[in-house]
C-alpha cells in the first residue's frame, strides 16, 4: 500500500470510529423505528457540470453528485460559491430525488440547494476555469472510494497556500498538512448520515476557526411556500437542555447563550414533515455559534488551544474536529420541539409579509409566530385604516435591512400600497420640496451596500388629501435572479400606508 493510501486508511479510521453525541443519546431513549433497516445502498460518484445564468452571461459550475443508484443523495459544487461544500438533497432513503431541481439563474446562498457540510477545512480551492476542464482535473485533492455499505472521500493537502475565505484569510502562504474525511452512510433510524473528520496541522494557527455552518436551503426565505423549517434549535455550553426560536427574521438575531456545546447539534426543526436537518458537533470542544442576520446560518467557531500540539517540523495541531449532518426523524423532532426553552416568548416586531395582501391586523407579529416578513422600520398605528383597523405610519424614509429579498428570474411582480398623505407643518419640513409619497425599489447582484442600482423603480406620487390614494410600480426580472431593496419614501408629510402587496403577476 502506497503512502499516500496508509495516510487515507488512517484517516478513515479516525472518521469512522464509533461517533458518540447527543443525538445518538435521544435514538437510544426514545427508539424510533428503524425504517432504513433493509436499505442496501448503492454508491457511485460521478463528475458532471451545471449551467446557471449570470449578471454576465452563463456561467458553467462543476460538480460531484453522490448516487445512491439513481437517487441524487448529495451534489458539491468545486468552484464557486461554497466550492468543495455537501448538500445534501434527502436524507431519507427512497426519497432522494431522481431528478435534481436545480436553479436556472446564478448559483448562490438564496438558489443553492440542500443541507451544507463543508469538506475543504485548509484544502486550496480549485481554479475558477469555467468549462469541462474544471470538472477537477486541476485538484487532486478528492479521493473516493466506496469500500461495503460506505462512500467515502479523503481529501488531503499538504503544502504552502494562502487563504481568502469567508472563514479563513491569511495574509501570506501558510505551511499545512490536512486530511478532511468525509463519510456516506445509511443509518437505520436516521437514513442518510454524513460524517466529517478534520484533521489540521498548521505552521500558523488561527485562534479561533470555522469548521461548518449549519445551513439548509428554505430556512429564511420570505415567499409563500418556501419555508422548510420553522424553529431553530441550540444545545447551549453549560447547560444540559435545548434552547430555540421561531425561524422568521425578528426572532433570529445574536442570544447569549448562542453556543454549542461538544456533543450537542444546531436542528432546524420541522413539525409539518417530521424531518429536521441537524449539524453535530461530535469532537472538538465547545462552539461559539455566529448566526446570520441575513441568512440564519450558524456558525461553528472553535477556539484553538494556546499551546497545541506540535510535531518536529513545528506544524501544531488542534485536534481532530468531528461533524455529523443528519435529519432527526419525526419522534426526535417532536421530542426536541417539546422540549426546548422557547425564546423571546411575548415579544413582537413588524414584519412585513409578500406575496399576500398585508394589512397589518395582526401586527406587530409575535416572535414566536412561524410566519415569515421582512422586519421595517415603521409603527403601527390604529389612527387610521383603509380596511380592518390598523396601518402603519412613517415620516421620511421607511425601509428593510436583513435579509436580502430574492426574485425569481424573468418574473414580473408588482409592488403596491394605499397610502394616506398628510402634510407637515412647515416648521418641521425638510427643504422646499412640496409633500409626496411613493414607494421605490432597485436590485443588485451581491450587495445593497456595496453593489450600485442595477435596475430603479418608482410608483406613482401620492399627494396630500384626505383620500387613500393608490401607489404601485411594476417591473420583470432578469434572467440572472436579481435581489431587490425597497423603500417608502414620505417627503414632507407624514404617511399612513395600508393593504401593502409585493407580488408576482400571473
Amino acid at each position: 500500500m502506497s503512502h499516500l493510501r496508509l495516510l487515507a486508511a488512517l484517516a478513515f479510521s479516525l472518521a469512522t470510529a464509533a461517533l458518540a453525541d447527543e443525538v445518538d443519546g435521544l435514538v437510544a431513549q426514545l427508539k424510533p423505528p428503524a425504517r432504513f433497516a433493509d436499505h442496501k445502498p448503492q454508491w457511485s460518484v460521478r463528475k458532471t457540470q451545471a449551467t446557471f445564468e449570470g449578471m454576465g452571461g452563463p456561467e458553467t459550475m462543476p460538480f460531484w453528485f453522490v448516487m445512491d443508484a439513481d437517487r441524487h443523495v448529495a451534489i458539491i459544487p468545486t468552484t464557486g460559491f461554497h466550492s468543495g461544500t455537501v448538500y445534501v438533497q434527502d436524507f431519507r432513503p427512497g426519497q432522494a430525488p431522481r431528478e435534481l431541481r436545480l436553479p436556472t439563474e446564478r448559483w448562490h446562498i438564496d438558489t443553492s440547494v440542500g443541507t451544507e457540510l463543508r469538506t475543504n477545512n485548509f484544502i486550496p480551492s480549485a481554479s475558477l476555469r469555467a468549462g469541462p476542464e474544471a470538472l477537477g482535473d486541476d485538484d487532486k485533492t478528492w479521493d473516493w472510494r466506496v469500500e461495503g455499505d460506505r462512500l467515502t472521500c479523503v481529501r488531503r493537502f499538504k503544502g504552502n497556500a494562502k487563504f481568502n475565505r469567508w472563514a479563513h484569510r491569511t495574509k501570506t502562504e501558510v505551511a499545512v498538512d490536512a486530511t478532511n474525511t468525509i463519510v456516506f452512510r445509511v443509518d437505520p433510524q436516521l437514513g442518510y448520515v454524513v460524517e466529517a473528520a478534520y484533521d489540521i496541522w498548521t505552521d500558523q494557527p488561527p485562534k479561533v476557526y470555522e469548521y461548518s455552518s449549519a445551513a439548509t436551503s428554505g430556512r429564511y426565505l420570505l415567499w409563500p411556500g418556501q419555508a422548510t423549517c420553522f424553529r431553530h434549535a441550540i444545545t447551549p455550553v453549560g447547560s444540559k437542555g435545548i434552547i430555540g426560536y421561531a425561524c422568521n427574521h425578528g426572532a433570529t438575531k445574536k442570544h447569549p447563550k448562542a453556543t454549542c456545546r461538544e456533543g450537542g447539534f444546531v436542528a432546524f426543526l420541522n413539525d409539518e414533515t417530521g424531518w429536521s436537518p441537524t449539524t453535530t458537533l461530535t469532537r472538538g470542544g465547545d462552539a461559539n455559534l455566529v448566526i446570520c442576520g441575513a441568512h440564519t446560518d450558524l456558525d461553528f467557531v472553535l477556539t484553538w488551544p494556546d499551546k497545541p500540539e506540535t510535531r518536529a517540523d513545528g506544524l501544531k495541531h488542534n485536534g481532530v474536529v468531528k461533524h455529523r449532518l443528519l435529519a432527526l426523524p419525526p419522534e426526535l423532532t417532536k421530542h426536541v420541539w417539546d422540549a426546548m426553552e422557547f425564546l423571546h416568548k411575548g415579544e413582537s416586531r413588524l414584519m412585513i409579509r409578500f406575496g399576500v395582501v398585508e394589512d397589518f391586523e395582526d401586527q406587530p407579529l409575535e416572535l414566536t409566530t412561524r410566519q415569515r416578513g421582512m422586519p421595517w422600520n415603521a409603527e403601527v398605528t390604529d389612527k387610521f385604516a383603509r380596511s380592518g383597523k390598523k396601518s402603519i405610519t412613517f415620516t421620511g424614509t421607511s425601509g428593510h435591512g436583513d435579509p436580502q429579498i430574492n426574485l425569481k428570474p424573468s418574473t414580473r411582480y408588482e409592488v403596491e400600497a394605499w397610502v394616506k398623505v398628510i402634510e407637515l407643518p412647515a416648521e418641521k419640513r425638510k427643504g422646499s420640496g412640496a409633500p409626496s409619497a411613493w414607494l421605490s425599489g432597485w436590485t443588485y447582484q451581491w450587495s445593497p451596500h456595496a453593489d450600485k442600482p442595477i435596475e430603479s423603480f418608482k410608483s406613482n406620487v401620492a399627494r396630500p388629501g384626505p383620500e387613500w390614494q393608490k401607489v404601485a410600480f411594476e417591473f420583470t426580472t432578469p434572467k440572472w435572479g436579481p435581489f431587490i431593496q425597497l423603500a417608502f419614501h414620505a417627503d414632507n408629510c407624514t404617511v399612513y400606508l395600508d393593504d401593502f402587496q409585493f407580488v408576482e403577476v400571473k
